[in-house]
């Protein structure tokens, strides 16, 4: 049985039912149809523990005695989901460790990798190194290149405002979208500019959330992380379906918000497509010639915004993503595309 959601938040949710339980003047019958809502997001839809939450006795809330047995069931019913979460969360950590004689196969893999790529990344040093000599020579050179980083970059702004959208369709192949948001928080926590970025995400996309979520966040970069082809990236429907959204819906909405919007990151199949549609708004977008590997495309983001929080523009980060997967010795390296 899968769980839909990051572990932690699934966690949260239901903590938070328990918390509701424990209070006096919780309405147990509006309780009950919590419980189901969130069972549901986590387990998914006619999953056995959300059929055991729906079965919880609710004819007996007028009688004290009973109503109180009804509340320990709840009790046992969520703390059982809980202890089942973190079980599973240790199993699925131990199925993916690598054994020691792994380890270091794929330790002497990487160090070969790495010096066949010294010289490329050596290339991109000398040019980060050149660009903050020529900051630094002058006050007419300074202004030069401060003119260029307010139209390639956002970093003179006090807060970037990230914008992740994840959505994995229950009809779809499952993508490791939750470890990918982990990766990519852990490194802006141990970037330099950290204080800089405001990193917020949504699940389970769904047109009216997509919206909500523009609205609410105003965001300056936004990424979509899930299933896409072609014709259009996919979202989910009421149902957990996958839902398409076509490029030129996809171009109208980045058009409504092209004042505050700088990149666009579409990390989803065949979405080059889309990125051209959104470039015709939006000054960066980044988008994926044909079918990315989820290695290749965790890579990438990771070691794009790893240049971010050091202050790097979006072509110089676009750049360091395309090293990440050459540096983690998968295939992809020449999926990524950048239109700006």
């Amino acid at each position: 049985m899968k769980i839909q959601i990051p572990h932690n938040r699934a966690i949260e949710l239901l903590e938070a039912r328990l918390f509701d339980l424990q209070n006096p003047n919780t309405d147990i019958k509006a309780l009950k149809d919590r419980i189901k809502a969130d069972v549901q997001a986590i387990f998914g839809i006619a999953t056995p523990q959300s059929s055991a939450a729906i079965s919880l006795d609710t004819l007996h809330f007028d009688d004290p005695v009973k109503l109180e047995k009804i509340k320990l069931n709840y009790k046992q019913t969520l703390q059982g989901f809980i202890d089942y979460i973190k079980d599973f969360h240790i199993i699925d950590k131990e199925k993916v460790e690598l054994s020691e004689e792994e380890y270091k196969n794929k330790y002497l893999s990487l160090l070969k990798e790495w010096n066949e790529l010294v010289p490329e990344y050596n290339a991109l040093l000398k040019e980060s190194e050149l660009l903050r000599k020529n900051y630094d020579d002058s006050l007419s050179e300074n202004k030069i290149l401060q003119d260029k980083l307010s139209h390639k970059s956002i970093i003179n702004k006090e807060v970037i405002k990230i914008l992740f959208l994840g959505a994995s369709p229950t009809d779809e192949n499952r993508l490791r979208i939750d470890q990918e948001l982990r990766d990519i928080e852990n490194r802006l926590k141990m970037a330099t500019l950290r204080d800089n970025f405001d990193l917020k995400s949504e699940w389970a996309v769904t047109s009216q959330s997509l919206q909500q979520a523009m609205l609410d966040q105003h965001p300056n970069i936004v990424q979509f992380s899930g299933h896409g082809g072609i014709d259009g990236i996919a979202i989910e429907d009421s149902l957990g379906n996958a839902k398409l959204i076509d490029n030129d819906a996809l171009g109208s909405l980045f058009e409504l918000f092209s004042d505050k919007v700088e990149c666009v990151f579409l990390n989803s199949c065949y979405s080059e497509s889309q990125a051209k549609e959104i470039s015709k708004h939006i000054p960066y977008v980044i988008g994926m010639k044909s079918s990315v590997p989820d290695e290749a495309a965790i890579a990438f983001s990771t070691g794009f915004y790893s240049a971010l929080g050091a202050g790097k523009d979006f072509g110089f980060a676009y750049k360091m993503g395309v090293l990440s997967i050459k540096l983690e010795g998968v295939s992809g390296s020449d999926i990524p595309t950048m239109i700006g």
